[in-house]
């Protein structure tokens, strides 16, 4: 088990029977409880006096058969989420976050993609706790605008520094399978799509190769998609467009990609 921006720092681990191990960096756990969605099991992780919940699985995309989670094929059944919680509004209200994933829960939701923004610590910490996988968003727009006053005034500034914070922020979360780098970007229409793209996705794996990268696009046409021409995507991502779907493997060959509605077409994953 390794956990990283710890700095070399002591770590303690403790399941609910006391401490199983503690190290520098890296802890070797012995018969590991796995974390899942059906079983969502964390350990309590001290770093500098302090505890949080941490916990250990695996899991890889599968060109030929999908979705893999500790090693057993598993279906993505997920939902994009905003963060506004419907009138309630969009300031944090941990209960009613709550609330809105035991519903999801109950309708058979194993994953969310937030949208289209860095998500509250809160909700990841709930996703941890009741058995969310999540797709973490970044951006809803990069150096073209989607409003007059939007995050596209910043990007060119803060763009880089910003994904970084967020990866450093939650890349120890168990629940966190995917990272976006945006929904619906304009530039995948233009050439500045590719060297934007190329460069959020290394700043994300300078900081953490244990996860793919991808973006939610919605031009299908790989021909005239800049952001899918840069190469810098693991896992392709399709918003809309259900009627082109039965092309996508064709356009792809060779990359497999499965169908969520709405969501996301993994470059290295197989059908649904």
């Amino acid at each position: 088990m390794r956990v990283s921006g710890v700095d070399g720092r002591k770590l303690e681990l403790y399941s609910g029977v006391g401490k199983v191990a503690e190290g520098f960096g890296e802890l070797r756990v012995t018969k590991p409880r796995l974390w899942s969605p059906e079983q969502p099991y964390l350990y309590g992780l001290r770093v500098d006096g302090v505890m949080v919940g941490v916990g250990i699985r695996s899991f890889r995309f599968d060109p030929g058969n999908g979705f893999y989670l500790n090693g057993r094929p598993l279906k993505i059944q997920g939902v994009c989420m905003h963060h506004d919680l419907g009138l309630l509004g969009a300031a944090v209200n941990e209960s009613a976050m709550r609330r809105q994933l035991r519903k999801l829960k109950e309708m058979g939701c194993n994953a969310i993609r937030t949208a289209h923004n860095p998500p509250a610590p809160q909700l990841l910490d709930l996703c941890d706790e009741m058995g969310f996988m999540v797709m973490d968003e970044a951006f809803d727009m990069w150096r073209k605008k989607k409003n007059k006053y939007d995050y596209s005034l910043d990007f060119q500034e803060w763009g880089v520094r910003d994904i970084q914070d967020q990866v450093r922020r939650d890349r120890n979360h168990p629940s966190v399978i995917l990272w976006s780098i945006g929904n619906e970007i304009r530039e995948q229409f233009d050439s500045s799509g590719i060297s934007i793209a190329r460069r959020l996705a290394a700043a994300v794996k300078e900081l953490d190769t244990t996860r793919p990268v991808t973006c939610a696009l919605t031009e299908t046409d790989t021909a005239k998609n800049f952001i899918y021409r840069s190469g810098a995507l693991d896992v392709i991502g399709i918003n809309y467009n259900q009627d082109k779907y039965d092309s996508v493997p064709v356009k792809l060959a060779g990359e497999g990609f499965y169908r969520f509605r709405n969501g996301v077409e993994p470059r290295d994953a197989g059908p649904l």
